[in-house]
């Protein structure tokens, strides 16, 4: 692939802007993938021989970090996520909505605090529900007036799963997620539906799926482009049509074994929402 560019947004119109001048002023083709945080990941001996990734120590032991979900073992004793405090400030009437935002965030702690005509919230959370769509979601619901800060505040130990996404039956690592157990069957649901809606047809149906624990959580077909091969013949013997049609399912299944995806950036977009 050559070399590559790690880079940073400011949110999902940043981030649209820079991939649209990339392609329209440089012709640069770019790979996208939802943005992910370094995870640390405590594994038994006997799995260790398995896995090449960086390690890091502290006072409570030695941890092997992931930075891409799609390194996480399917083996592992137990999984640390980073944690953030978050100020929102935010116009008094606004308190309920911004409120709504808890359990799509998964919010902890939550402390609110009254400065005049403005409200102070204050909570905790997983810095990947920051990175995921929050600063849009909170934006969205406030009509702009809403602001918010942030610090680091460690790492915490979680219930956690990998989601991989896999497309004609090969996985698209940028798809690649760590959720939580919890939430895994519905936005494994909420994915493959968006892909299946997203994704162009092509001349062979396109199995989505998607793999979590062990196990296929949810599937969808996208059909196969239809051409009628045989509309030029009127009559006569139906042996002709079917060696056309024959010849037709040959070459779907040629194209499904020579099948590769791309997922283009507008498509990652609408994935990147919640």
């Amino acid at each position: 692939m050559g070399r590559g560019f790690k880079g940073g947004f400011l949110g999902k119109l940043h981030f649209e802007i820079i991939l649209q001048r990339l392609e329209k002023e440089f012709g640069i083709k770019t790979i996208t993938s939802f943005p992910s945080v370094a995870y640390r990941i405590k594994i038994s001996e006997s799995h260790k021989k398995h896995i090449s990734l960086e390690s890091e120590e502290d006072s409570n032991g030695k941890y092997f970090v992931v930075k891409n979900p799609g390194d996480l073992p399917d083996e592992f004793d137990g999984i640390w996520e980073p944690m953030i405090k978050v100020e929102i400030i935010s116009p008094r009437h606004l308190l309920g909505t911004v409120l709504k935002l808890k359990e799509d965030f998964r919010w902890q702690d939550i402390f609110s605090e009254q400065l005049s005509e403005k409200i102070i919230v204050k909570t905790r959370m997983p810095l990947a529900e920051l990175i995921s769509d929050f600063d849009d979601r909170l934006k969205s619901i406030s009509g702009g007036f809403a602001s918010f800060s942030y610090e680091e505040d460690g790492y915490q130990k979680s219930d956690l799963a990998k989601i991989d996404v896999l497309v004609a039956g090969e996985i698209v690592p940028g798809l690649s997620r760590i959720l939580p157990k919890k939430n895994i069957e519905r936005e494994s649901r909420k994915i493959i539906l968006r892909l299946k809606e997203t994704l162009p047809r092509q001349q062979f149906v396109q199995a989505v799926q998607a793999r979590a624990l062990g196990r296929i959580i949810a599937r969808e077909n996208i059909p196969a482009l239809k051409k009628d091969v045989t509309g030029y013949l009127y009559g006569g013997d139906r042996t002709r049509k079917m060696k056309l049609w024959k010849k037709q399912q040959r070459g779907k299944k040629k194209l499904l074994s020579l099948a590769r995806v791309r997922i283009s950036p507008e498509d990652f977009k609408k994935l990147l929402s919640k």
